[in-house]
């Protein structure tokens, strides 16, 4: 890393640059910004150079991004950059952004947000407010190349405090056309800072289960859900099959699948008996004035058993009302305070983070090295190895979830991945590595990580397929692919401390090959491993406290997000 640092020193002009030259007020109170732009163009017109920021109070009102140039040394510590108190629906700020940049680094400052969380009151942005402090995005031709943030600090930012980008012609593709290279982020504290999210199905469960929240809760929640798929006037009839509506505006139509877009649950008043609240049902049959409803998209209608009361409503697309809506309607891009996407040699280390949703993204990557870093909260994904990464590293983190999604994501087709002695706590759903190949998990504590399954309204979630709590294992193993395949695999000498809303300790969908588990030690709520008879590839070694659960269907998908 020092010879790293050597070369980008060594690259970077002579030339040196002090922001009062550009009679900034830096009283916190007046805007900044054109100080700033002179101070860069400046900068840039002459190829680059050193950048003193002085201590002090800069307010930064985000009208206008500030354009990075390459071979540029920033030193700001001392400095506070105060983003505007204010922002409504959708407002979007990018402070400093630039495209195809080399040698860049930045050292110090501390940047102030206010982004919007409903646990605590009062809020002056809106949850769809999106503001990221560096973004570098990298063209189809272009070079982005050594770039470092070191010492930063940042609180409430409403969006990525670094967002470095390559060049992919299709996001979800394998493919990248043009990484960035040779990114770092070291000593940096970034306290709940990233977009916002509700998290899967909060507002739904806010709505459907009234009963166990606050009024002020359920006025919050129907400012934000997707009110325009709430349909009311329902009826229903002892001994009927018919649940009257007005269906003739946006009509409702036959479900084609099970697939939760073509699913409706009901809820706010007494239901028929057989009737759960917000639980899935799907149409068979549609009219102009009624529909028919059954549990699966082709099954028998449901004849009532009781009466609904009149004011009985109805969500329709529970994909979008529960599962989409993770993230306010509006939201701006991005996931995680720091968002790496289609980059080569990354190195995260030493840094202290948390979120008001996912708090570390790396998507699409290679040679990734996250280290010595501590992860302190998430509302959402605590870390995500994302999609299509490679060659990576995650050893010596403490990840603590927070009750939040996943504490830790191993996701789409990840290659060539070692995770060595990290502890990870307090996550909400587990565990999830997607379809994996070549991944080493050794020493690490995974300490009650299904907090979302505990019967608590803030703390657990029910889901729409059941209408009751949520059930995750601790640790998980899925497919994307049909007929998709994972391995191999070695988990050995972690600890699993599973918590009272496990419903097993490790979930090995099917199609697991050249898999071993052992020197395992699994304590507390259960130490179940749920596997398929047919993977006859998958070794379970001497695990203290293991119960291993072989059958015909083990192996089936339980915790995709679906």
């Amino acid at each position: 890393m020092c010879l790293h640092r050597q070369a980008v020193a060594q690259a970077v002009p002579t030339a040196s640059f002090h922001l009062f030259s550009y009679k900034p007020i830096a009283t916190g109170t007046v805007d900044d910004t054109e100080a700033f732009k002179k101070l860069f163009n400046e900068v840039a017109k002459a190829g680059g150079g050193t950048v003193t920021i002085p201590p002090g109070r800069y307010l930064l009102q985000g009208k206008q991004s500030i354009v990075i140039p390459s071979n540029t040394t920033v030193f700001a510590y001392g400095a506070t950059f105060l983003l505007p108190e204010t922002l409504g629906d959708s407002a979007r700020i990018v402070l400093f952004k630039g495209e195809n940049v080399k040698n860049f680094m930045w050292f110090g400052g501390h940047f102030k947000g206010y982004c919007f969380d409903h646990r605590n009151l009062p809020n002056t942005w809106e949850p769809n407010a999106n503001t990221r402090l560096f973004v570098i995005h990298t063209s189809e031709t272009g070079t982005t190349d050594n770039l470092l943030f070191r010492d930063i600090s940042a609180e409430k930012v409403a969006g990525a405090a670094v967002n470095v980008e390559g060049f992919k012609k299709v996001h979800m593709s394998p493919e990248t056309q043009r990484f960035a290279t040779n990114v770092t982020v070291e000593n940096c504290t970034f306290l709940n800072t990233g977009k916002f999210m509700w998290d899967y199905g909060l507002l739904w469960q806010i709505i459907v289960f009234s009963d166990e929240y606050t009024a002020a809760d359920l006025a919050m929640a129907k400012k934000y859900f997707r009110n325009d798929l709430i349909r009311e006037g329902i009826r229903m009839a002892d001994s009927d099959e018919k649940v009257y509506l007005n269906n003739t505006r946006a009509p409702i139509v036959k479900s084609r699948s099970n697939a939760p877009t073509q699913a409706v649950c009901f809820y706010d008043d007494i239901l028929p008996h057989n009737i759960v609240r917000g639980k899935q049902y799907f149409v068979v049959e549609a009219a102009a004035d009624y529909l028919k409803i059954s549990d699966t998209f082709d099954g028998k209608p449901i004849q009532f058993k009781g009466t609904a009361g009149p004011k009985t409503k109805m969500i329709t697309n529970l994909f979008e009302t529960f599962l989409w809506l993770y993230a306010p309607k509006g939201a701006g891009p991005g996931k995680g305070c720091i968002d790496l996407v289609a980059c080569k040699n990354t190195r995260i280390t030493g840094c202290k983070i948390s979120a008001l949703g996912d708090a570390m993204h790396i998507f699409s990557c290679h040679n990734n090295v996250f280290s010595n870093n501590q992860i302190l909260g998430a509302r959402m994904g605590a870390f995500f190895l994302a999609e299509y990464s490679k060659n990576s590293v995650i050893i010596g983190n403490t990840v603590d979830g927070t009750n939040g999604s996943r504490v830790i994501s191993i996701e789409r087709s990840n290659e060539d991945v070692t995770v060595i002695g990290n502890t990870f706590r307090n996550g909400g759903r587990g565990s999830w590595i997607n379809q994996p190949k070549n991944l080493i998990m050794q020493g690490n504590v995974f300490i009650n990580n299904t907090t979302k399954c505990e019967p608590d309204p803030w703390k657990g979630r029910k889901t729409f397929k059941t209408g009751t709590w949520e059930t995750y294992a601790e640790i998980y193993f899925t497919t994307w692919q049909e007929g998709g395949k994972y391995g191999p695999v070695i988990l050995k000498d972690n600890i699993f401390e599973t918590g009272q809303g496990a419903a097993a300790a490790i979930q090995f969908e099917k199609n697991g090959a050249d898999v071993l588990v052992e020197g395992n030690i699994f304590k507390g709520h259960t130490g179940i491993i749920n596997m398929d008879a047919a993977d006859t590839t998958i070794t379970i070694g001497k695990n203290s406290g293991a119960k291993v659960m072989v059958s015909q269907d083990g192996g089936k998908p339980k915790y995709r997000n679906e």
